[in-house]
């Protein structure tokens, strides 16, 4: 990717082309890219209802999502430039995001091997800096 300006259009084309497939990926549709490149993608959202479980915070499927495919786009962004197929993702819920609460999405491959990808994702809290969820992501790139 040639500059960050340019990684960033990149990725939030791909997020909405996904947002608009007109299938699960619809819940992107609120999902904006910060910033994008060399292994790295950052995202932010807020939360708002369509986003939460009964008990009105951020639902653990669509954070589970959130650490899939950002953690994608970051992968996209090596030179591989591929986005893989999942092999084991974790995700760990650390703390709520409610109605209305920003939340950033940080992801970044820490490994990309020959036929392997190891990606980290954090989810914090925009405002507080709280962490909310962290998430691990193995794909499969052979």
């Amino acid at each position: 990717m040639a500059s960050n300006n340019g990684t960033k259009k990149f990725l939030q084309q791909i997020m909405t082309v996904l947002a608009e497939s007109g299938g699960f990926d619809r819940n992107l549709s609120k999902v904006r890219v910060v910033s994008g490149g060399n292994g790295k993608c950052i995202a932010e959202m807020t939360v708002e209802k369509e986003h939460t479980n009964r008990g009105g915070t951020l639902h653990g499927g669509l954070t589970a999502t959130l650490v899939d495919i950002v953690s994608t786009m970051a992968l996209m962004t090596t030179k591989q430039a591929v986005p893989g197929v999942s092999v084991d993702i974790n995700v760990s819920y650390l703390s709520a995001a409610k109605t209305g609460d920003e939340i950033l999405i940080n992801a970044e491959a820490l490994k990309v091997g020959r036929t392997l990808a190891f990606l980290n994702v954090d989810i914090t809290n925009k405002d507080s800096g709280a962490p909310v969820a962290r998430g691990s992501h193995t794909k499969y790139i052979g």
